[in-house]
Formats: C-alpha cells, structure tokens, sequence
C-alpha cells in the first residue's frame, strides 16, 4: 500500500504542472491561482470543521502560517503560475526541484540547523552549473523565456526559505491548521494582486480550465497532501524526499505526450545535470538499502522531506 501511495503522489504532483499550464488557457496566472486555492481552502476547512477540533494558533504557529501564506501561496505559486506563461511545465518543474539545493544552503548558512557535507557541496555545484547550462546564451532563448526561468528559480527560493521556517517553527503545529490559515492568507493576497493588476473581463472559461482548476485544488492539493502526510508516518522520510527527483521526470514526459513541449539538446544537457546534483545532494549514501517498509519515528529525523510538500506548487 505504501508502495502504491509512493507512486501515486509522484503521478499526482507531477501531473499538476501539466494541469497548471492547461487551466491558464483563458484564464491569468495571478487569478487562476487564486481560485485554485481559494476552492482548496474552503475544502480544507470543510475537513477542519468535521474534526470538530478546537484550536489556538501559538505565537510558532503564527510565524508558520505567515511563512507559507506570504511566502508558499502567495509568492511561490503567483512565480510558478506566472512562469508556465512563459516557459513550458516541465522546464518549470526542473527548475523548481533546485529547491532542496538551495534549502542545504539557507539551513546551514542562516538558521545554523544544517551542516554542508562535501556530498551537499558537490551536489550544489552540480545544480548550478546545470541550471547555467539552461540560461547558456542560444538563439531560441528569448527575454521572455529567461524571465520565466528566473521566475521559478525565484518561486523555489521562496519556497526554501519557507521550508526552513517551518523546520524551526512549525514541528508540533497541526498541519491541516496551518495549512488552512496560509492558504487563506495566500488567497486572499493572489485575488488582490490579480485584481490590481489583471482583466477579469478577459477571462474565457472553458471546460478544460476549469476542470483543470478543480483537479488542482482538489486531487493536487488536498488529496496529494493528506497521502503525503500519510506516507510521512509510513516510510522513511528520506525515501518520501526522493521524489523531489521523480516528479519533474513525471512532468517532462506528460508535458511532451499532451502539449507536445521539446526540450533542445543543450536544455536537455542542463535538465539532466540539475538533477544530478540534486540526487548527490539529497541521496544519502546506502540508499539502495531503503525499501517501503513502515518506519515509525523516522520521520521526525529527515533534513529535506519532513515538510518539504507544504512547499511545492502542485
């Protein structure tokens, strides 16, 4: 069963990226994000409502919730979404899984939480010289391309940032909680900000937007985060983190089979090197001795994965 949750999330969240880029046919980035967690908060707090839970935001939870609010759901996916305008689903996956990269190099540099074995220092140098190879000057990369590259490199380090927040802050929160609150913060941000600076008159619906807006907030969101939240207490949560490298393969071959994106021989070069440098960094040695085997408590030891999905815009 495990097996099959483990599997299941890397088809989901890779899937989303593909679901992204469908749901802003007609629809602006900054607004179909909106909507889409707009729709998950509702349902969110659904759930929240039938625990009939009664809760009291602690001055750590607090923090977290403005971490991913301002940070995860407002600034990451208003990045990711705004990006997929301008460069395709899975180049943007590619660049977002240099998150953990750069969360090696906040958590040991700014928070102290973390040490930089030469493994993570190898695995960083490799991520950085792939993502170099991306930007590497060519006649097809134009300005807009380049912004959107930057854009989610920019949606990544937010997410960074926010991943090692919650490390520090947000252990003994409920996570259903603070999820409920930050989105609703980032909702609230998203609508604003799509309302200052977006048509809505322009708006075109159609029934791939909007079935795209419905897979995302409820099956990429609520439902991937409640498996993922399982498998936490399941497996070893280094082998959940790994599917910071799954997912983007998942990305790339939907994102060719259904909209018939291509990736250029040097882009390829770059895409296959960055992550490289993300297994070196991530995979600890003797990684071939992990299996899916339930393993109580291991969870609360990873340094990448514990939280790493609260982070990732799927």
């Amino acid at each position: 069963m495990a097996a099959a949750l483990y599997a299941l999330i890397c088809l989901i969240w890779g899937s989303t990226w593909l679901a992204i880029k469908v749901g802003l046919v007609g629809v602006p980035p900054f607004l179909g994000a909106g909507l889409r967690f707009l729709l998950s908060t509702l349902v969110v707090g659904l759930v929240l409502a039938v625990r009939r839970r009664r809760f009291q935001l602690t001055r750590d939870d607090k923090v977290c919730v403005l971490s991913l609010g301002l940070l995860v759901f407002w600034l990451d996916y208003a990045a990711v979404y705004w990006a997929e305008t301008r460069i395709s689903s899975g180049l943007t996956a590619i660049l977002f899984s240099t998150m953990p990269l750069m969360t090696s190099l906040l958590s040991a540099h700014w928070t102290r939480s973390e040490t930089l074995n030469g493994r993570k220092v190898v695995g960083i140098l490799v991520g950085v010289a792939g993502t170099a190879l991306l930007f590497w000057p060519r006649e097809r990369l134009g300005v807009q391309q380049a912004l959107g590259m930057l854009a989610a490199l920019g949606g990544s380090l937010c997410a960074a940032i926010n991943l090692v927040t919650m490390k520090k802050h947000g252990r003994r929160g409920d996570t259903f909680v603070l999820n409920f609150f930050g989105m609703g913060l980032g909702t609230a941000c998203l609508l604003a900000m799509s309302a200052a600076i977006e048509s809505w008159s322009a708006v075109v619906w159609s029934p791939n937007n909007v079935l795209a807006l419905l897979y995302l907030s409820l099956v990429g969101s609520v439902v991937a985060f409640s498996i993922y939240y399982s498998l936490i207490k399941k497996m070893d949560a280094t082998v959940v983190s790994l599917t910071t490298l799954i997912i983007p393969i998942v990305a790339l071959v939907l994102g060719r089979a259904f909209l018939n994106e291509t990736v250029t021989p040097t882009a390829f070069a770059g895409i296959a090197t960055i992550l490289v440098g993300v297994a070196i960094a991530i995979v600890p040695r003797g990684a071939g001795h992990f299996s899916f085997r339930a393993v109580a408590g291991d969870a609360g030891r990873s340094e990448t994965g514990i939280r790493s999905r609260l982070d990732q815009p799927e």
